[in-house]
């Protein structure tokens, strides 16, 4: 009796060294989760939203001067001023916000419930691309504009064709590090000179405002197009909030008197010659808008890389590449997860 009341006592250890499923998953879940610092995507949209708010009342603050002018002529004429308002901030600022926010997206937010699917979300999602790509570069009407070399454009036709996988990821790595990087560069530096000039030539701070501002956001909605691909919210809210950093700084440029700033430097010459004052206000203001337009475009730049980036990790942590030496912590952890999950599943089948 002793003996029967041993064994059941040596029994019940190993039977509570086996943990509940759901519990086990669910904590795996969560784990994996805060490595990868999981973002709220939903709260990052609102956050963006909230800042596409911010940027309307600033814009109908820049213009409530001159609409408040249209109504002292005549009440129609403002009516029809407003009117035209309207229809201009959402061509110029709405629409631009609305496509990005509205582009396809590869899902980099992982946990072990969706990892599965993600993969499979982030291959259609590269196909989606590769097909928006072909087919915008044989719309004649795209032919003064096309940025794709024939041979890039070649090898993703055959890719989608003939249905490979491989071949396609890497026409699209390819496309992405020459010809798209070089597109989207040229267009970043076009789009500071633009926002140089505007602000150099202009002496007013709302028009200095309002020009950086809808540059910047063309630009953004630019690039989004060239790649084909948006960031994720989290990073998206960063480059709208940047957007709205440099209009508001290129408002404030205007109350600086940077000749005073810089006059040691013209101490013996600001006498001699006529304006220097003016050259050096408007050199400065033209200098600092454009250069945070080459800061937004290099962030979207760097944020769309970095998810492409994310979803190929992905793939790497699920195919597990033998001998290959992994340094990247998102790499390791996409590595460790695809681990962790196959030895779920073939302890699940062994049962």
């Amino acid at each position: 009796m002793r003996k029967k009341e041993k064994i059941t006592e040596e029994q019940t250890p190993k039977t509570a060294l086996v943990p509940d499923k759901k519990l086990d998953d669910s904590a795996f879940s969560e784990s994996i989760s805060g490595a990868l610092k999981q973002k709220n995507e939903k709260g990052f949209f609102f956050a963006i939203i909230a800042v596409a708010a911010v940027v309307l009342l600033l814009v109908i603050g820049a213009l409530a001067d001159i609409l408040t002018l249209c109504f002292q002529v005549n009440q129609v004429f403002g009516y029809c001023a407003l009117a035209a308002t309207a229809v201009l901030v959402g061509i110029f600022i709405v629409r631009p916000i609305v496509k990005v926010l509205g582009a396809r997206f590869f899902v980099t937010d992982i946990t072990a419930d969706n990892f599965d699917l993600a993969v499979k979300k982030n291959y259609r999602a590269l196909k989606d691309v590769a097909s928006a790509l072909v087919e915008y570069h044989e719309n004649p009407n795209n032919a003064r504009f096309r940025y794709l070399s024939e041979q890039t454009l070649s090898e993703l036709k055959t890719a989608l064709s003939n249905k490979d996988k491989q071949a396609l990821k890497t026409a699209l790595k390819q496309a992405y590090a020459t010809d798209v990087a070089k597109c989207v560069n040229a267009l970043i530096w076009k789009s500071s000179g633009k926002v140089f000039l505007t602000t150099s030539i202009s002496q007013n701070d709302k028009i200095d405002a309002l020009s950086v501002l809808l540059v910047n956001l063309s630009l953004v909605k630019q690039i989004v197009g060239i790649y084909g691909y948006r960031p994720n919210y989290a990073k998206l809210f960063r480059v709208y909030f940047i957007v709205m950093r440099s209009a508001l700084l290129a408002y404030g440029m205007q109350n600086v008197n940077w000749f005073n700033v810089f006059g040691k430097f013209f101490s013996g010459v600001a006498k001699k010659i006529p304006f220097l004052d003016t050259v050096v206000d408007s050199a400065v203001q033209g200098t600092v808008s454009a250069f945070m337009t080459v800061l937004v475009g290099y962030k979207t730049k760097k944020y769309l890389c970095s998810d492409y980036k994310k979803q190929e990790n992905l793939e790497i942590g699920a195919k597990e590449v033998a001998g290959k030496q992994v340094t990247d912590d998102e790499v390791q952890i996409a590595v460790e997860l695809a681990k962790e999950i196959r030895n779920k599943n073939k302890d699940k089948l062994a049962e």
